[in-house]
């Protein structure tokens, strides 16, 4: 069955099988792996997942492929095998299909238009996929790898590993759009990053409190610590906002809204950075460093 594409969803539908089997095989799926499939279209990429024995969870926001895909695979639905999800993924709830933090796998062609805030609901979500193997623009991609820092790629590489895995001629869609694509690999999914140096926050705080106040930690650490976790995540993205918010003034100049002017220079000096450093410069490490310098 023929489909006209429709514009306002952006949708183009990809005919190349040897690029279907190209992300089976990158996502390193195995039989019983639960896959969240993002625009099925027509269903190809979702046969070759069924036929290796994934569970697939496929979200369509066509109402018109809706009833194409559950003709098609009656049997794999019947069987509990597929569930056929009418909705627009940005809308989409993992707790209410059953998936829990990196128990399953993501793979998607999305519309361009949405890629930024699809890769923004999954990866700081509570509820994130173990990995995701997703067809971008192909300077998006580009971007988000790119050892030159960038708002989008801090944002990704603070929550993940990504990896170019190879390009995707834009004759392999229809109808063909104007630019290329590319498939982006996003493994190890996780927020551990943040944990990880908020244990780092916490052991300074704790110390500053013992020298200070000669008391053990209360009761409630464990409460401050969440709290703190989180704010640990916010304060990360605050920093890198504020970093990227004026490209021609040197990041003291654009981060000094947010820290005072003590802070920094007690950080520079610490770190032994030029006072003309650029955001894009900076490593996520780096970052990092910057927001868990302690408050006053």
């Amino acid at each position: 069955m023929d489909f006209i594409a429709k514009k306002s969803l952006g949708q183009n539908f990809l005919h190349a099988p040897q690029v279907i089997s190209k992300m089976i095989h990158t996502t390193n799926i195995t039989p019983d792996d639960i896959v969240l499939e993002v625009g099925p279209g027509k269903g190809a990429l979702t046969e070759k997942l069924l036929e290796i024995g994934a569970k697939v969870i496929a979200v369509e926001k066509d109402d018109r492929l809706i009833s194409f895909l559950s003709d098609k695979f009656s049997k794999e639905i019947e069987s509990g095998q597929l569930k056929i999800i009418h909705q627009d993924i940005l809308d989409f709830n993992p707790s209410l299909y059953g998936l829990s933090s990196s128990n399953y796998s993501i793979i998607a062609n999305i519309p361009y238009y949405i890629s930024g805030e699809f890769l923004r609901k999954f990866l700081e979500s509570d509820i994130q996929p173990s990995r995701m193997v997703i067809m971008l623009q192909k300077e998006l991609a580009k971007r988000i790898v790119d050892k030159k820092g960038s708002i989008l790629s801090i944002s990704v590489k603070a929550y993940g590993n990504p990896k170019y895995i190879t390009s995707v001629p834009r004759k392999f869609f229809r109808p063909m759009p104007n630019v290329d694509s590319a498939m982006l690999l996003i493994e190890n999914i996780s927020k551990k990053f943040f944990l990880r140096e908020n244990r780092i926050e916490d052991e300074r705080k704790k110390q500053e409190r013992e020298k200070k106040e000669d008391i053990e930690m209360s009761p409630g650490k464990e409460k401050i610590n969440n709290r703190e976790t989180r704010m640990s995540e916010k304060r990360f993205f605050e920093l890198v906002k504020a970093g990227f918010a004026h490209k021609r003034k040197v990041l003291i100049k654009n981060i000094e809204e947010i820290m005072t002017k003590d802070d920094i220079k007690e950080i520079w000096e610490s770190q032994k950075w030029s006072l003309t450093l650029r955001a894009e410069e900076l490593t996520i490490e780096d970052w990092m460093k910057i927001a868990c310098f302690p408050q006053k």
